[in-house]
């Protein structure tokens, strides 16, 4: 990691800026902690020509804590930074202040405005830093109108690479979903996004460096903020504040998987956790998934997330899980075993009544039925019965047992149907059709079977 020196130079200028940053932290304003600035009588030239002065990062602040970790606040000034204008989408502003909103003063208009701005981490922040928190400040320096009300914007990370001094509209680079939000008033001081979690992603190199971008409200208006760039001879250029804690950690992560149920549906949630020994804590983590007892493939990776919807199982197959944990130190957990297992099961049981006599002379009789299901194993049956062609009358309702005593039947026929649900609530369609008929005669003379057959079937 590249070191740097902070001591020598300028010191009095830096400790000017130690002064202001300090107050600034504090809650201090820009205004109340350097010397005055004059307020522009109006927006800041466009089309400068300037070149930004050489600044260095400055640590504000560096303490040991009881654990014998060393928390540091360092100030990181831009290294690049310009604004884009949809009216002048070949044009460069590199050198000029930063522009935000739209601009639509008179006839020479600039359209959307965006800011994008760069700093340095990498260099000054140990990679095996844990990012507490970070910081973007920016300094307002004019508000069209001057007495706006404050105007929402977002932050991006941007995805490719850019040049300040060349980048236009027509160049703009990729950026990717909302990292952050703010209000940036009218009044002339500074305003702040928070950029934790994106810092903390370059750290760890989940993603390159290239800044971010910031858009504010772009509705065609005379609606504009302009702040201070890198180019500014003053201290109140763009700076990113950066809390964070670096440990002595050799240790790697020790992460598990929740328990899974025996059985799952289709889609299911598949949860973990873990905990870091050496204090550096989990920057991340990565898990794999193994079917039928086969080789282990990579489902999750540079997750920070700790659960996720596993999709499309398929019936009858045991999924398996198992998970590692990468700390902020870099130690990378070993795989283990498989922490959990479960087997899907996406179709409802098959039931069916068994075979009843053709003719029973009596108004009891017993009626039995058996299924199966191809993984969870059925919990309850429902039977239904109908009486000479009638309507379906339930039976027997979630019922575990597998035979029953029909009593008090008149004479006719009895036709009865079966259906399981399974221990995960798929549950098998009644079709209304007879799995087993029974004809009741009670009075003599008997019917033989043989002749009542036709008539149970319609035949």
């Amino acid at each position: 990691m590249t070191q740097f020196n902070l001591s020598l130079r300028n010191q009095a200028a830096r400790l000017g800026l130690l002064l202001i940053l300090i107050l600034a932290l504090s809650g201090t304003s820009f205004a109340v902690a350097q010397t005055p600035t004059p307020v522009p009588d109006g927006p800041p030239p466009r089309g400068a020509d300037r070149i930004a002065p050489e600044r260095e990062p400055v640590i504000i602040e560096s303490s040991q804590t009881p654990q014998g970790a060393t928390n540091t606040i360092i100030a990181l000034p831009a290294v690049a930074d310009t604004y884009l204008a949809s009216e002048r989408p070949l044009q460069n502003f590199g050198g000029d202040a930063l522009y935000l909103g739209y601009n639509l003063a008179g006839v020479d208009n600039f359209g959307a405005q965006r800011i994008l701005v760069r700093f340095d981490v990498d260099p000054y922040v140990p990679d095996t830093a844990v990012i507490n928190s970070a910081t973007l400040r920016l300094n307002l320096s004019f508000s069209s109108p001057s007495d706006d009300v404050a105007m929402p914007t977002v932050v991006r990370r941007i995805a490719s690479d850019w040049d300040e001094d060349i980048v236009t509209w027509n160049t703009e680079p990729t950026w990717t979903a909302v990292d952050s939000t703010a209000n940036v008033g009218s009044a002339i001081t500074y305003y702040e996004w928070p950029l934790t979690e994106v810092v903390q992603g370059w750290e760890n190199d989940l993603y390159p460096n290239y800044g971010v971008e910031i858009i504010g409200d772009e509705t065609v208006q005379q609606r504009e903020r302009a702040f201070y760039s890198r180019e500014t001879a003053t201290e109140l250029y763009p700076l990113l504040f950066v809390n964070y804690t670096t440990t002595d950690d050799a240790t790697p992560p020790d992460t598990s998987v929740d328990d899974l149920p025996a059985y799952s549906k289709r889609n299911f949630t598949v949860s973990w956790s873990g905990s870091d020994p050496g204090g550096s804590g989990i920057a991340y983590y990565d898990v794999q998934v193994q079917i039928n007892d086969g080789a282990w493939g990579n489902w999750l990776t540079g997750v920070t997330t700790t659960s996720a919807e596993y999709g499309d199982g398929e019936d009858g197959r045991k999924y398996a899980f198992r998970v590692r944990g990468v700390d902020n130190a870099g130690n990378v957990e070993a795989y283990g075993a498989a922490d959990t297992s479960t087997v899907v099961d996406t179709l409802p049981p098959t039931v069916t009544v068994d075979p009843l006599p053709a003719i029973v002379n009596g108004t009891t009789f017993a009626v039995t039925w058996d299924g199966s299901d191809s993984a969870s194993g059925i919990q309850y049956y429902d039977v239904q019965y109908r009486f000479n062609d009638g309507p379906w009358i339930l039976w027997q309702a979630a019922t575990t047992a597998t035979s029953a005593t029909f009593t008090g039947a008149s004479e006719g026929v009895y036709a009865f149907e079966a259906r399981g649900v399974d221990n995960l609530d798929h549950v098998e369609a009644f079709q209304d059709s007879p799995e087993a008929t029974i004809a009741v005669d009670t009075e003599a003379p008997f019917i033989e079977p043989m002749l009542y057959l036709p008539i149970i079937f319609n035949e």
